[in-house]
């Protein structure tokens, strides 16, 4: 028999009634305003590509590519998700932030995570436009020095023949002039666009077979997962390698490859999930009571999955990213994108270690990042799990 406090109907602990949390009208609200969202994107790219002819701008002197229409529709979908979780549960989102406030690590995981967004989304607007200039070339670092005579026109004081970095270029200046600072956060752009983009492509779909396979079981999860297991025997690098001999090399290729065959280790663990979660008593009650298999999975199913989703997707971007910039390191990526991977290996392979601090700063950007992403996925998987 179950617990006094708990009605065979009832969710078990840790599990959400959604309709309990939302109600219809809410739910309702949520998807207009997504749908909406989607619709103007849709509409906007449409009218970019159809009406305004190539090379000319769409807006405001503005001419959008492709993966800046994908990374708009990803930051949007991103904060429609976001404000739909914070909304529904604000005490469930509560206690998630009080359980990274108590863990140093994992707050400053987060902290520096919300910096590396800001920084990817605002920063190129606030850097501006790549400015060389010959005359700045070669500036060290702030607090370090190099040899005047390779700098040439030293922009700090020189002291005994060597020139010393300046507040100017805090990051110094590579061998055209441009300011480290800008190069970096245009890597923080791309970082973001992988991470950004290729997790709104992971998440539908892993969640979409995750739960279809989960819940019906049978020819229909023998299938799906054959399929996934067919999937990961190919490396999407492969794929990748073949598409940019027909298509040319591009960050729109490495998120879409990436993006459409990355999702299957999270759509195994999303399967796991339903599979103890179609037995539980609140979704038999739910059938009982008539509800159709729409129904549940959108009431009962999906919502008791999103944790597993979040949290096994935030752990996969690390990955992503860094596969974007060993590609980029290995000039498979279009090579006019300031990405980390391409200034590591510009710098490492000539100027190092003369201009030494080239590749540094897109290495400890890189590496950071890598590692506040693994600590926030390992913080967030305790943070939401139950059992804890």
């Amino acid at each position: 028999m179950p617990p006094a406090d708990e009605s065979p109907g009832a969710p078990a602990a840790g599990r959400v009634d959604w309709d309990a949390v939302t109600d219809e009208s809410e739910r309702s609200v949520r998807a207009a305003v997504l749908a909406a969202f989607l619709v103007v994107v849709a509409a906007s790219f449409a009218y970019d590509y159809a009406v305004v002819a190539s090379g000319n701008p769409f807006v405001a002197g503005v001419d959008p590519t492709a993966m800046d229409w994908l990374f708009g529709l990803s930051l949007g979908a991103f904060g429609v998700s976001l404000a739909h979780a914070v909304t529904a549960r604000p005490e469930r989102a509560a206690e998630v932030l009080a359980e990274f406030r108590g863990r140093p690590v994992a707050a400053g995981s987060l902290a520096y995570l919300v910096g590396f967004f800001l920084v990817g989304l605002f920063g190129p607007l606030l850097v501006g436009p790549a400015t060389p200039d010959v005359l700045h070339a070669a500036q060290p670092p702030v607090f370090t020095t190099i040899n005047d005579l390779i700098v040439g026109n030293c922009v700090g004081p020189v002291t005994d023949g060597a020139c010393a970095g300046t507040a100017r270029f805090p990051f110094g200046t590579d061998p055209f002039g441009r300011d480290m600072v800008w190069v970096t956060v245009q890597g923080a752009r791309i970082a973001l666009q992988v991470a950004l983009v290729s997790s709104v492509i992971i998440v539908p779909v892993a969640t979409v077979v995750g739960v279809t396979a989960g819940y019906f079981g049978g020819p229909v999860d023998a299938l799906l997962m054959r399929y996934v297991d067919v999937q990961q025997s190919v490396p999407a690098i492969v794929i990748y390698f073949i598409a940019i001999f027909v298509f040319g090399r591009s960050l729109f290729l490495i998120v879409l490859v990436f993006g459409l065959l990355g999702w299957g280790g999270v759509a195994r663990i999303v399967r796991g999930e339903v599979l103890s979660l179609r037995n539980e008593h609140y979704v038999t009650a739910a059938k009982s009571a008539g509800a159709s298999n729409l129904d549940v999975l959108r009431k009962h199913v999906v919502p008791n999955v999103t944790d597993t989703v979040v949290v096994s997707t935030a752990q996969q971007i690390p990955y992503l990213i860094l596969v974007e910039a060993s590609l980029s390191f290995l000039k498979l990526n279009a090579i006019e994108l300031p990405s980390w991977g391409e200034t590591i290996r510009w710098g490492m392979s000539d100027y190092f270690p003369l201009f030494w601090w080239i590749s540094t700063w897109p290495i400890l950007v890189l590496v950071a990042t890598i590692l506040a992403f693994g600590l926030f996925g390992d913080a967030l998987q305790d943070a939401l799990d139950p059992r804890e």
